[in-house]
């Protein structure tokens, strides 16, 4: 279920508010106002006027408001199933808590959205990709995929003041990637969003936040589930989400993207007995 939140008007507790109500609909209808605030260590005063900010009474009636436009998720019923099982422990009940992510996940996908990010991308300049920690990982694969395609591409792999070295050359032709994870804007990220303000390129965000100033400042944001806080981090969703990308860049310009596929594929056939794969 999505809640079209007024983030601009939120305050930073609202907003963890947000994050949590978003993350754990079904803890939250089941807790009273006093558990939310103590999970998320903020007062009962705070909890009751966000949902007075949010246009609700109070927490009663979110509750009421919300169970109306519920209905069983194939998730939820997978959870039952495993929850009568011993093989709920262990490498069960991870396999299903990737699945939850992506179940999230893709209550938020937009279609249309994706097709306007791979619009974006395949009329820009030059495109560059900015990546830190484990999205690294997603950087290399977002890069090799999109170079078959013939797009002017650039991995910023500097960090610090040394990201600078990159920023000089951005345009306003340009596109930025940023694959940004985890609620705090790291210092690299912000001067990003800061010089696009200046030079007029347009950054489009991959990230695991619904309720962040990342979403608020990107152009456009692709959001792919990596779980809470404390939990560890599957980038199974993320992935998913680039590899979507790729193909919605692939299916923008398909008869030139396919005819560079079919370069590919006979330059591999004519390099078989020098370059083996």
């Amino acid at each position: 279920m999505k809640f079209d939140w007024n983030t601009l008007e939120m305050t930073t507790s609202q907003q963890k508010i947000a994050e949590y109500v978003e993350r754990n609909l079904q803890t939250v209808l089941l807790s009273t106002e006093q558990e939310l605030a103590d999970t998320l260590s903020l007062s009962i005063a705070s909890i009751s006027r966000f949902w007075r900010s949010t246009g609700f009474k109070n927490m009663k009636d979110f509750k009421k408001k919300t169970t109306q436009q519920m209905t069983p998720t194939p998730a939820k019923k997978i959870e039952t199933i495993l929850s009568q099982s011993s093989e709920a422990e262990g490498l069960s009940k991870n396999f299903h808590t990737v699945m939850n992510h992506l179940e999230f996940t893709a209550k938020q996908f937009s279609e249309e959205t994706l097709t306007e990010a791979a619009q974006l991308i395949s009329q820009s300049n030059k495109v560059y990709i900015y990546a830190q920690g484990s999205s690294v990982g997603l950087q290399d694969l977002l890069y090799f995929r999109l170079a078959r395609y013939g797009l002017s591409l650039h991995k910023m792999v500097n960090s610090g003041s040394e990201l600078l070295e990159d920023m000089i050359h951005l345009k306003k032709e340009d596109v930025v990637i940023l694959l940004a994870f985890g609620r705090k804007v790291l210092p690299e990220e912000a001067v990003i969003f800061s010089e696009a303000k200046k030079v007029g390129y347009k950054v489009i965000a991959v990230t695991d936040q619904l309720v962040s100033s990342i979403s608020d400042q990107a152009d456009i944001t692709l959001f792919g589930s990596r779980g809470e806080p404390w939990e560890f981090h599957s980038m199974v969703a993320p992935t998913l989400m680039i590899e979507m990308l790729i193909i919605a860049i692939s299916s923008y310009e398909k008869e030139t993207n396919l005819n560079q596929l079919d370069k590919l594929h006979e330059l591999r056939k004519q390099y078989k007995d020098v370059l083996p794969r």
